[in-house]
């Protein structure tokens, strides 16, 4: 059973779209993710951040893909981010997940081998507190700025 620290919530893992994972498990009342771990990204900028992440923590690189088809993320009530196939150690991104706070979440079930269990749960959260660390830094993959502007990506009006 994981608990808030700071609230003391009962959290259940299964219901990860409420929770923070970061460092430890926390309920989305008491702590945030940063923009840094949000910001919608490239593939090629999530692939540097999934090798670098790969290789500081031990564990063989993982296939990323990308499907921008929107018949298949957009799904009736939701989004689909990302999905994971363990047996092939692959991740198939879609738009809207190519975010960091996807990427840590899709590489928990890898390094697990396991679906929203506490052992999947931990492994989120100290991937966030890893690449957290790397953000405040401004230590990304080579090629990348770690923090961008708060208008980066943003579309410049045309008067």
């Amino acid at each position: 059973m994981l608990k808030c620290p700071k609230c003391g919530a009962i959290l259940a893992q299964a219901s990860h779209g409420d929770l923070v994972f970061d460092g430890q498990v926390w309920c989305d009342r008491c702590h945030e993710y940063g923009r840094e771990l949000i910001r919608p990204r490239d593939m090629k900028e999530i692939e540097a951040w999934s090798r670098m992440i790969c290789q500081a923590l031990g564990f063989p690189a993982v296939l990323l893909e990308e499907n921008a088809d929107p018949a298949v993320f957009r799904k009736e009530a939701s989004v689909l981010m990302a999905e994971t196939d363990h047996r092939h150690r692959s991740i198939r991104f879609y738009p809207p997940g190519c975010r960091l706070a996807t990427l840590c979440h899709e590489l928990a079930h890898i390094f697990t081998g396991q679906d929203h269990s506490r052992e999947w749960a931990m492994m989120f959260a100290r991937l966030v507190a890893w690449v957290k660390t790397r953000l405040a830094e401004d230590q990304g993959p080579r090629g990348f700025r770690a923090r961008l502007s708060i208008y980066a990506g943003v579309p410049q009006r045309v008067y």
